[in-house]
């Protein structure tokens, strides 16, 4: 789907099938997270991005089943699950497109294309917590793992 963002022209596509488009534009640690996970995930896990022309801009990955960077929340992550809700994990803005709100469109675009569903995420950042609450989402939990503090936040 064609749509203009900030008289920008962006793609919401799905790339489940091509997810190194995804997977190149992410942090070294955060590529080194999923990417040698991602056979075990591929069946259960989608993968969105937003492009402008070739280029992927950003995107983020859709859970079904526990991602590899929740693990460690175990019971919390099986609740979410079970009550219906979708992980959003790997959320990431290439730094040259940030302040165009492009982090808000792949929400939006994603609530778009699968209205009626609800999701869950976790921040390990809490200065995320007002973007996301900007977007609908509410914290609902302070989780304490041996890595910090991370916090679960909520829309539907």
């Amino acid at each position: 789907m064609l749509f203009y963002f900030s008289s920008m022209p962006y793609h919401f596509k799905e790339i489940t099938s091509t997810p190194e488009r995804f997977f190149s534009i992410l942090p070294a640690d955060w590529r080194g997270a999923i990417a040698p996970y991602w056979p075990e995930y591929s069946g259960t896990a989608r993968i969105f991005t937003l492009e402008s022309g070739d280029e992927v801009v950003g995107g983020g990955i859709l859970f079904s089943t526990p991602a590899p960077d929740i693990l460690a929340y175990g019971e919390e992550a099986r609740y979410w699950f079970e009550n219906g809700f979708l992980y959003i994990g790997f959320l990431w803005i290439a730094e040259v497109h940030r302040g165009k709100q492009l982090g808000s469109l792949w929400l939006q675009q994603l609530q778009d294309r699968l209205p009626g569903q609800s999701f869950w995420l976790s921040i390990d950042d809490y200065s995320l917590k007002g973007f996301y609450e900007r977007n609908g989402y509410r914290l609902v939990k302070e989780v304490s793992l041996e890595t910090g503090t991370e916090w679960v936040m909520t829309k539907g």
